[in-house]
C-alpha cells in the first residue's frame, strides 16, 4: 500500500468520524428539547393562569433556556455527552423543583389552598 493511499483512507476515516461525532451530538441535544417541552408542560399545568403566575413561569422558563444554551456550548466543544445529559438533568431538576415552589406561592395567595375554602 503506497502512503498516498494510507493518508487518503486516513483523511476519510477522519471525517467519517467527525460526521458521525456531529449526528451523536444533534442526537444528544434531543435531551435537551425534551426537557424543555417538559418544563413547558409543567409550568402550563402547575402554574394558575394568573398574570403574576405565568411572568414567574416565563422567567423560570427563560433562566432554563439560558442554562440549556450554556451545556450546549459545552457539548459541542469538548463533545462529553455524560456531562452534556448532567447538566440538562440538574437544570431540569432545579427548573421543576422552582415551579413546584411558584405554584404552591401561587395557589396559597389564590386561597384556593386553604381547607375552609371549600368546607
Amino acid at each position: 500500500m503506497s502512503t498516498a493511499t494510507v493518508i487518503v483512507i486516513t483523511v476519510w476515516m477522519c471525517l467519517v468520524l467527525a460526521r458521525a461525532q456531529d449526528v451523536s451530538v444533534e442526537l444528544t441535544l434531543q435531551r435537551g428539547i425534551v426537557a424543555e417541552r417538559t418544563l413547558r408542560a409543567a409550568i402550563e399545568e402547575k402554574l394558575p393562569s394568573t398574570a403574576e403566575a405565568q411572568q414567574d413561569g416565563a422567567y423560570v422558563l427563560d433562566t432554563f433556556q439560558v442554562g440549556l444554551k450554556s451545556c450546549e456550548t459545552q457539548l459541542r466543544a469538548n463533545k462529553q455527552v455524560a456531562e452534556y445529559n448532567n447538566c440538562v438533568s440538574t437544570l431540569q431538576g432545579l427548573a421543576m423543583a422552582s415551579v413546584g415552589e411558584l405554584a404552591g406561592q401561587h395557589w396559597a395567595r389564590s386561597g384556593a389552598s386553604r381547607p375552609t375554602l371549600f368546607w
